[in-house]
């Protein structure tokens, strides 16, 4: 069996059909994959290693940056 390597490509919309056209006459396997969703907890992830925190002593101001 051989071995398998996947890439990923990102190649406009209207060629696809091209990009399927050859990977079935190649016997390659070509898939569409959605796109990666980023949540909160991501985004909170990403601040936290950049240091980028909101940092207070005052529950009105927490409360309020809470709401935006």
């Amino acid at each position: 069996m051989k071995t398998r390597t996947t890439y990923i490509v990102q190649i406009p919309e209207s060629d696809s059909h091209l990009l399927h056209a050859l990977a079935k006459k190649l016997g390659w396997a070509a898939k569409k994959q959605k796109p990666q969703h980023i949540t909160r907890l991501d985004k909170a992830i990403m601040a936290a290693h950049e240091d980028d925190l909101f940092e207070t002593d005052d529950i009105d101001v927490l409360l309020k940056s809470l709401r935006k």
